[in-house]
């Protein structure tokens, strides 16, 4: 299941072949926020909706944009499998560089300040699609799958991408608009009314705090959230569910707009973070709700 792990020495390797990567796109950088000299008579009107950036995750690679404006940006991430697969954005602020967080990775607890959870969408399986709205400020950025099934964690296999953002040039898109709030705190989820059947666009809320995702998982009939939690403790055979999406690991302060479109059916929603004191996962420390969508 989805979640963060420390990086081992051979993972070291993937994330120096990103600075590479990162330093290849500065010069697009540079020139995306140079100065322009046309003079324009209007500021131009502000678009209806987010960019829409299409990510292809497949076993194990993103397929993505190099480069991005900053602003409302919506994430569809199709699963080209065979595996599990989400997309964790990470801004590396303060100048650091991927070399700086192989270096913050290797010390026990939670990642340092400026290695910012900045959201995603979470985990779906093949073939299917996961989508969801983040709010990007420039910088630089790392596209991780930290998912751990079911060889270990995909970082580690090169599922590593930057993502440069740079200053839009344009006034950018309103946040979408939300009718089921989310709240996620130190351990449990909090939901501004019960979910129902049909499409939705749920605002997930990081309280300060560690931070925190949501992993929503459907539940095949007759099974309930104690045969997922049991499942959970072993992972060996089906697990009596089936991963929908949701939203990656983020901090306060940045919210993540989710849309799904829920089947009738039983749900429970997952955070597999680790937790800064004990290293248990979230959902061994009561992070789980079971919700009824009829």
């Amino acid at each position: 299941m989805p979640g963060i792990a420390r990086m081992g020495g051979a993972a070291f390797a993937v994330i120096a072949l990103a600075i590479c990567a990162l330093e290849a796109c500065q010069p697009a950088h540079d020139a995306a926020n140079g100065s322009d000299s046309t003079a324009v008579a209007s500021a131009p009107a502000a678009p209806s909706a987010p960019v829409i950036v299409t990510v292809h995750a497949r076993d194990y690679a993103f397929d993505a944009p190099d480069q991005v404006p900053a602003g409302m940006t919506t994430f569809r991430m199709v699963n080209d499998g065979p595996a599990l697969h989400h997309v964790t954005l990470i801004r590396l602020d303060s100048a650091k560089t991927p070399a700086d967080l192989q270096a913050a990775m290797q010390k026990p607890g939670p990642l340092p300040g400026w290695a910012v959870l900045s959201g995603g969408p979470n985990a779906v399986e093949a073939p299917n699609e996961s989508t969801a709205t983040v709010d990007l400020v420039a910088g630089n950025y790392l596209m991780i799958c930290f998912v751990d099934l079911p060889s270990g964690p995909h970082f580690m296999k090169g599922m590593v991408r930057p993502l440069t953002v740079v200053a839009a040039t344009t006034p950018g898109a309103p946040a979408p608009t939300a009718d089921v709030v989310l709240t996620l705190s130190d351990y449990q989820f909090g939901l501004s009314h019960p979910l129902t059947a049909g499409p939705h666009t749920i605002r997930v809320d990081t309280k300060p705090g560690q931070p925190h995702e949501m992993v929503l998982v459907r539940l095949d009939a007759g099974k309930t959230q104690k045969d997922l939690g049991d499942w959970m403790q072993k992972m060996k055979g089906p697990p009596p569910g089936h991963v929908v999406g949701g939203a990656s690991p983020s901090t306060a302060g940045a919210p993540v707009y989710v849309s799904v479109n829920l089947a009738a059916g039983k749900y429970v929603l997952i955070c597999f973070l680790p937790d800064a004191t004990d290293g248990k996962p979230h959902a061994a420390h009561g992070m789980m709700l079971s919700a009824d969508v009829a």
